[in-house]
């Protein structure tokens, strides 16, 4: 079989999801960076050792001091250790016969030292003439909800998986991502990856690679630059998932805080701009609530086949300012048969006003239901922007349940194929409590109106670019 160069850049990436062995370059029992995945790893049912120097045990796991005397093959390694022993170490994970190399070590080429930029690039050409694939270094590695391995600080437990990924330059950051993302939010997560200073493994490789991965539906993608740009365009005209990418370095200040950041080339912000627009499966947004809040639309909705939005609402205030930003976006308000509005007049007040925006007002209690009905099945209506304006103290005192709300949506969504997304205004206890009851349904909620109605606008581009 003849390897294309997209096969030979994902070529070896399945070990750093699902390794047969591993071991921890520095593993401790001490509290420090590397404690939390040293204690999971090493109960995980990942074949796990430990390298340590100047201990016997770590969680009461015999300890080796070098990789070279574990007496089993090891594919992957995880390093630890201070800067100035990693070129050692790599040269002993290379005689081991090491496939893959989680470098999670810092101090390189972000210092901007001339010294440790050396220092990288000769740790990066030792390492490509030896064939070894390399994340980092300066990162946190990656995490797989679905084999739930992790070289970073995630508690599965108290995650969900999903089918959103998410590509960080940034080490930290991805960790973030993750647990405000999955643990806050409740979106399902599919993959974690943090690529630090890429000498090796590049956004580039892991964009071919979800690109092709089954649990993986939509990218999220944080970049702080780009080193082969002729590359990343290629690999951008033949994706087929929708990439959301936030790019910092908009600014001279930005572009600064890269360079000591990850040490990164972060380009001309214009010329990235139009990259993007030239590219229809990927979208820029301007910070993470728009990324993560879009992606959860994407990666849960159905794609919509117009730009027509209905919007029904308990505020007749908000659903004017949807319509604002439905117009800003692009978009059209959707306008509603006539038989659709006498369906909900026989079941509303007279003073409800049932033109889009349909808002219910107090008679929400009574009118939702058959309100969802009517306009989820008018063919004029495309997608469905529910604004949840409700104190918190009905719910609260009488113990109202939202649930046959959540769950007409879910019916309707999927029956209608249309997309629907959850606004909520009030508390931030008002906000939970929508939260806890759309989770089983997984109906999308946020707090920004502007966020969903971006969605539903990349949708529908996305969905144009594919029937094109």
């Amino acid at each position: 079989m003849v390897m294309t160069t997209d096969d030979h850049r994902t070529d070896g990436l399945d070990l750093f999801f699902n390794p047969k062995s591993v071991a921890i370059i520095g593993a401790s029992e001490t509290v420090r960076f590397g404690y939390a995945t040293t204690k999971y790893l090493l109960n995980s049912k990942f074949k796990t050792f430990p390298v340590n120097l100047n201990k016997k045990t770590v969680f009461d796991h015999k300890t080796y001091k070098n990789v070279n005397d574990i007496p089993e093959p090891i594919e992957l390694a995880i390093i630890l250790v201070g800067n100035e022993y990693v070129l050692q170490v790599i040269k002993d994970c290379i005689k081991k016969g090491v496939k893959g190399i989680i470098l999670e070590t810092a101090g390189f080429a972000e210092t901007g030292i001339k010294r440790f930029v050396d220092y990288q690039q000769e740790i990066k050409e030792i390492a490509k003439k030896a064939n070894v694939r390399i994340i980092g270094p300066n990162c946190i590695g990656v995490s797989d909800f679905y084999t739930e391995f992790t070289s970073g600080d995630v508690d599965f437990t108290k995650m969900r998986k999903g089918n959103i990924s998410v590509i960080a330059q940034s080490g930290v950051l991805g960790n973030i991502f993750i647990d405000w993302a999955s643990a806050g939010q409740n979106m399902g997560i599919s993959k974690a990856i943090t690529l630090g200073n890429k000498i090796d493994v590049n956004e580039i490789d892991m964009l071919q690679y979800l690109d092709k991965d089954p649990t993986t539906k939509v990218i999220t993608l944080y970049l702080e630059g780009v080193n082969e740009g002729a590359e990343f365009i290629k690999t951008l005209k033949n994706m087929t998932k929708p990439i959301i990418v936030l790019k910092n370095g908009r600014t001279d200040w930005g572009l600064k805080a890269i360079q000591s950041h990850t040490g990164s080339l972060a380009g001309n912000d214009k010329i990235f701009d139009a990259v993007v627009n030239q590219h229809p499966c990927i979208f820029r947004v301007n910070n993470f609530y728009e990324m993560f809040n879009v992606a959860q639309i994407f990666a849960s909705q159905p794609l919509p086949n117009g730009n027509n939005v209905a919007v029904i609402t308990g505020s007749g205030s908000l659903g004017s300012l949807a319509c604002d930003e439905i117009k800003r976006l692009g978009l059209n308000l959707a306008k509603l048969d006539e038989n659709t509005i006498k369906i909900m007049q026989e079941v509303s007040p007279e003073w409800v006003s049932l033109k889009n925006p349909v808002d219910l007002g107090p008679s929400m209690a009574s009118t939702l239901i058959p309100s969802q009905k009517a306009v989820f099945k008018d063919s004029n209506v495309n997608c469905v922007l529910f604004i949840f304006s409700v104190p918190r103290w009905p719910f609260e005192k009488f113990w109202l349940s939202i649930t046959p709300w959540i769950r007409q949506f879910k019916k309707l969504s999927e029956k209608f194929r249309k997309p629907c997304a959850i606004v909520v205004y009030g508390s931030r206890w008002m906000y939970d409590f929508v939260l806890k009851s759309c989770i089983k349904f997984n109906i999308p909620v946020m707090d920004r109106i502007s966020h969903a109605l971006m969605a539903f606008r990349m949708m529908y581009d996305y969905n144009f670019s594919l029937q094109s």
